[in-house]
């Protein structure tokens, strides 16, 4: 449980939600960043970009509880290395969710008015910063359980294309 229900002072309170961890917040990053994006979008009068973004909102939540679920299963696990290999494949998915966030306020920046273009540049580098995050949360999990870094790398390529939508 990733605890996505809760109060957010509740939420960030490690001691009582202790599955907010670096994965799950980034998700959770990249969610609100796909919300700002629909925003920007509806308010500007594009409906197909805001339910793009909307998609990815929901898929970064679904993420949030992915990532929640494989930290659980990492901790209670007897074989940690495979554990380890699993619980890279929600920040690798989650690092190409937030390049496609990143892209979209991109595009919503560029037609958006004076008064929106912040909110989707604010979209763009929380998106950004997110699929970074992802990125190095999939390093770290391959490289401990010894294991391939070829989603790694992925992961890596997905956060740099997301850095090129900076404003």
């Amino acid at each position: 449980m990733s605890g996505l229900d809760a109060s957010v002072r509740d939420f960030l309170d490690p001691a009582s939600t202790p599955a907010a961890t670096g994965g799950v917040l980034a998700a959770v990053t990249t969610a609100g960043a796909a919300g700002l994006v629909a925003m920007v979008a509806r308010l500007g009068g594009n409906a197909g970009l805001a339910e793009r973004a909307e998609r990815l909102r929901e898929r970064g939540l679904e993420l949030a509880d992915a990532d929640s679920a494989a930290y659980g299963r990492v901790r209670a696990a007897r074989d940690r290395r495979a554990a380890l290999r699993a619980a890279a494949e929600p920040p690798a998915r989650l690092a190409e969710v937030a390049a496609e966030v990143a892209r979209l306020a991109d595009d919503a920046a560029r037609a958006a008015s004076p008064a929106l273009r912040g909110d989707a540049a604010t979209a763009a580098a929380l998106a950004a910063a997110s699929a970074r995050a992802a990125a190095i949360l999939v390093r770290i999990d391959l490289t401990a359980a010894g294991a391939d870094p070829g989603l790694a790398d992925r992961a890596d390529a997905a956060a740099a294309e997301s850095a090129r939508h900076l404003p």
